[in-house]
């Protein structure tokens, strides 16, 4: 089973809500696309359905990745199972992903309600994935919700914008920040790694800004389109 310890050494890809250039974003045909060319990690989004269901989805409403309308948390989960998110894909369940593609992959899991957080703790406790997650949110009362259910549980803290974001995961007790690429600096990898902080930028799609991005020091990116940057990562065969 590929373990979030495994990744810390070697420089990596994260496929971001799959391979979701080229599949509809955050469903298992994505996910399986990504897995198949050679991912180590898949990153996706856990909302909750209006029954309390861990679901896949990145945004707050169906309109714009499926062919519904409607707030996520107004919808239950047979009708979100009802809509077509791509290609006659269905919106997954948490429970579809993990059970699909454990042993195949590392989850990077973003937490985007308050909301989720327990029953994905409760999720992955009752499957003993601790190994293979890293939490991941932009709140870090989420990641201390985390840890006060397991200190044991790796957490990263995602940023958006300059500020204290690494200094901020490192006194939650984070292994890893995951800022927006442009704020992964020469000068802020290193600090990260000073704090001894893995650090994962996010989204790039262009080749070279992965490279620089890789000679600054970072631990891997996360990415669109993971056939492109496949090929920087280390011991890639």
């Amino acid at each position: 089973m590929l373990k979030v310890s495994d990744l810390s050494s070697r420089f990596f890809i994260v496929a971001h809500r799959g391979a979701s250039a080229y599949e509809p974003e955050n469903t298992m045909r994505s996910f399986r696309h990504a897995v198949k060319l050679g991912c180590k990690a898949v990153e996706f989004d856990v909302r909750l359905s209006k029954d309390g269901y861990p679901i896949i989805i990145h945004d707050e409403t169906v309109d714009r990745t499926t062919n519904g309308h409607g707030r996520v948390n107004e919808l239950s989960l047979e009708e979100l199972k009802a809509l077509d998110a791509g290609l006659g894909e269905k919106i997954p369940l948490l429970d579809e992903v993990l059970d699909n593609l454990s042993g195949r992959a590392v989850f990077f899991i973003e937490l985007k309600v308050d909301d989720a957080v327990k029953p994905v703790l409760e999720a992955v406790e009752d499957r003993d994935l601790w190994s293979s997650v890293l939490f991941i949110s932009f709140k870090p009362f989420h990641l201390r919700e985390i840890l006060n259910y397991n200190s044991d549980a790796y957490v990263g803290l995602i940023y958006f914008k300059s500020g204290d974001g690494i200094v901020t995961a490192r006194r939650i007790g984070a292994i890893a920040v995951l800022p927006y690429y442009r704020f992964a600096s020469k000068r802020a990898v290193a600090f990260a790694k000073k704090l001894g902080l893995m650090i994962i930028p996010w989204t790039v799609d262009d080749i070279s800004v992965a490279k620089k991005l890789k000679s600054y020091g970072v631990n891997g990116v996360a990415t669109n389109k993971p056939d492109l940057l496949l090929s920087l990562e280390d011991n890639y065969s």
